[in-house]
């Protein structure tokens, strides 16, 4: 199939690209406390882009029995395209990376169904009023693409996740936890999501007061997803390119404190965002992002990096990270509380707020955070929010825990700022 429309495409075009996903979706969810569905569903998707007079065109379809109709619509599209400054690439020498488990696609329905039932169980008994959703699901993908340069590789991925969530009302309050985990090995325990989401409830049992006032922050590994967000936009070529990053032109200038080193790793063994090579047929890497503090590189695919006089870094399309790692340090999260006067520690803000965080300026609600007084968590934070300038944060962070752990494609340890302002509503 995919031959037969590279033949197509090159009857016109200079050069072109052909490229073909399939993957293969089974889930079991339950929601308020009840099975409400077991699912399988089967996507496919066909991505033509050619190069026209030195102009590129793109066309996608989901019914690869179109592949002669999204070859036409690729080469009419050239005609108003960007102008090509880059070449598909010829074959490469590709890491050896593991991304498939053959155990995933053997799990059963009963199975996926047994083990949203067991995290469910799991927070029922630790508190019946809890309202509970729960989800366990597995996947197989398969990835193929050919290109004019010779290029020819396929891949073939798997996933296997699970989490569960629920919501406690009480009056006018409401408290909403949960904890789940994705991974490509079929290694992710669904009774440990629940225990860590039945230790969330129990540090929230009690509400605590907090003033409106500059303190220490500790972000868990699922709260420091919040420091990533600027640097994310920061790094990516194509805001680079057009002058958008307020990190353009400073490689090699040193953007926060020397504790923080910030790596993108496509070829981690079985991590969500891995594989052997990218969307563009160019190998994954190990790319020093921010090390001890200090701008390294950008992120570029092909188009991109061709207008910026560069070469691909092996994330196309789009200039996205692959699996993002902050260096874990030596401190544990529990020394890092215990060496806490007054603060908070910080599981999950709520979305990004009123905030301009291109720039790290940053303005957002804490929809689950503990306050630390005297080295203990004394209880929940309600109507609170964080403000300030995530840049400036990183140049005081005092710690970086020894607790690394996943959370989706992002691998990241507790992070203690010095101080960060708290506005108490």
């Amino acid at each position: 199939m995919i031959e037969r429309a590279l033949e197509a495409a090159l009857k016109r075009a200079g050069a072109a690209e052909v490229s073909l996903y399939q993957q293969r979706n089974v889930s079991a969810a339950y929601e308020d406390d009840k099975l409400k569905r077991v699912d399988v569903s089967q996507t496919t998707s066909l991505g033509i882009r050619v190069i026209v007079d030195g102009k590129v065109g793109t066309a996608r379809t989901t019914h690869p029995e179109e592949a002669e109709w999204a070859v036409e619509r690729a080469l009419a599209l050239a005609e108003f395209g960007s102008e090509a400054k880059f070449d598909f690439p010829g074959p490469a020498d590709f890491p050896e990376v593991k991304s498939y488990d053959p155990e995933v696609e053997k799990t059963s329905n009963e199975e996926l169904v047994a083990a949203g039932g067991e995290m469910l169980e799991l927070l029922k008994s630790y508190n019946p009023e809890i309202k509970v959703s729960a989800d366990a699901s597995w996947s197989v993908g398969e990835w193929r693409q050919i290109n004019s340069s010779g290029l020819e590789v396929r891949d073939r991925s798997s996933g296997y996740g699970a989490g569960v969530g629920g919501m406690l009302l009480r009056g006018t309050d409401m408290l909403m936890a949960g904890h789940g985990r994705y991974w490509r090995k079929k290694d992710v325990k669904p009774r440990e999501q629940a225990e860590r989401a039945i230790e969330m409830f129990r540090l929230a049992e009690r509400v605590a007061q907090v003033a409106s006032k500059t303190m220490p922050v500790i972000f868990t590994p699922r709260g420091a997803y919040l420091l990533l967000a600027p640097i994310q936009l920061g790094i990516d070529g194509k805001n680079v390119l057009k002058g958008d990053s307020p990190l353009a032109g400073r490689l090699g200038e040193k953007l926060c404190s020397e504790k923080f080193t910030l790596i993108d790793d496509g070829t981690i063994d079985y991590a969500p965002a891995s594989g052997r090579f990218d969307g563009e047929g160019i190998p994954k890497r190990r790319t020093e992002i921010i090390k001890n503090g200090a701008l390294k590189a950008f992120l570029y695919d092909l188009e991109t990096a061709g207008k910026a006089g560069t070469v691909s870094t092996g994330h196309g399309p789009g200039c996205s990270p692959s699996n993002l790692v902050v260096s874990p340090g030596s401190m544990t999260l529990e020394e890092m509380i215990r060496t806490t006067r007054e603060g908070l520690l910080v599981e999950h803000v709520m979305g990004l707020g009123q905030s301009n965080i291109m720039n790290g300026d940053f303005s957002v609600n804490l929809s689950l955070a503990y306050k630390i007084e005297n080295g203990e968590i004394v209880g929940r934070v309600k109507n609170a929010m964080l403000a300030g300038n995530l840049y400036e944060a990183l140049k005081r962070v005092e710690a970086i825990g020894s607790d690394a752990e996943w959370n989706g494609s992002n691998c990241l340890p507790s992070i203690k700022m010095e101080e960060l302002s708290v506005v108490a509503k």
